[in-house]
């Protein structure tokens, strides 16, 4: 399996939400139970920026991996390693620099 190895950086936002499945009742009542063993799955939307010949690698890199094929990334917060999917990114050229914005998702396949 591949690794995304550039650097990320440090704002990166992680929205967080469980899975859960809610059964309602009668007068407000509900029950709720987690859905799936992997139910907290996390997303990650991350940016980089990098000098313009370096953005060709990583949109190849995203490319190759097609929305589906998962690859090793770590976390900069955490530094546990997370096997994700990209499924969407974007790429801001400028001058001498780029800036990419990718939303990682994480995978357990």
């Amino acid at each position: 399996m591949e690794y995304f190895h550039w650097c990320v950086a440090p704002n990166m936002q992680v929205p967080i939400q469980p899975k859960v499945k809610t059964i309602k009742f009668g007068d407000g009542y509900e029950q709720r139970i987690q859905d799936g063993i992997n139910s907290d799955l996390r997303s990650y939307s991350i940016s980089l920026t990098v000098r313009r010949d370096e953005d060709l690698w990583i949109d190849q890199f995203l490319t190759l991996h097609a929305g589906y094929k998962a690859f090793l990334w770590r976390n900069p917060h955490t530094h546990k390693e997370v096997k994700v999917k990209c499924q969407s990114w974007s790429v801001n050229v400028m001058n001498t620099t780029a800036t990419i914005t990718a939303t990682f998702e994480e995978v357990v396949s």
